[in-house]
This record gives C-alpha cells, structure tokens and sequence, in this order.
C-alpha cells in the first residue's frame, strides 16, 4: 500500500496510518464474501473502551472463511505486484471483486 500510494515506509516502526485500517476492510473483508466483516465485528472480542482486541483474521472460522481469506489475499497482493499506482490498483480490485 505504501508503494501505490506513494508514501514512505518507515521500517523502523510498526506504527501504520489510522486509514490503512479503513482501507483493510475494504479491500479485504468487505470483498472476501458478503457479510464477512459486519459478522467479524460482531464477533471478534473488544475491550472496555470498545477496541478491538484481536485481529479479524483471527476470527476467521479455519474450515469455511479462512480459505477463502488466503485466497482472496493472494489476489490483493497480486494486483498490487501488478498496479503502479493505487487508482490502477483499484480499477483492477473493483473489476475482479467489485
């Protein structure tokens, strides 16, 4: 993502941009399969402030959904490899999983 939109990556941190939280679901768990992130949200565990506190992927059931994520990320990652900016990126993703 730092490629395609054109900003820095700094190596030494593992502090990312808030928005890449935002662009996560969309680009992952909003495309994987309808209602994969409203049911993910529901069931991934939160603390008392209402955070998360666990990954989504980690409330991935292994059998059904998780195939599907690893599948579904190895397409990102190709249109990524692929793109050489974000709204090429974009383009392909609403293509093949509008």
């Amino acid at each position: 993502m730092f490629r395609l939109r054109r900003l820095e990556f700094a190596s030494d941190s593992v502090k990312r941009p808030q928005y890449f939280g935002h662009l996560t679901n969309d680009i992952v768990y909003k495309r994987v399969e309808a209602g994969v992130l409203k049911e993910l949200k529901r069931v991934t565990p939160r603390n008392e402030s209402g955070r998360p506190i666990a990954r989504y992927s980690q409330s991935l059931t292994k059998n059904i959904r998780y195939p599907k994520l690893k599948e579904h990320l190895g397409a990102v990652v190709a249109f990524m490899r692929i793109s050489k900016n974000w709204d090429g990126f974009m383009n392909l993703l609403n293509e093949h999983y509008p």
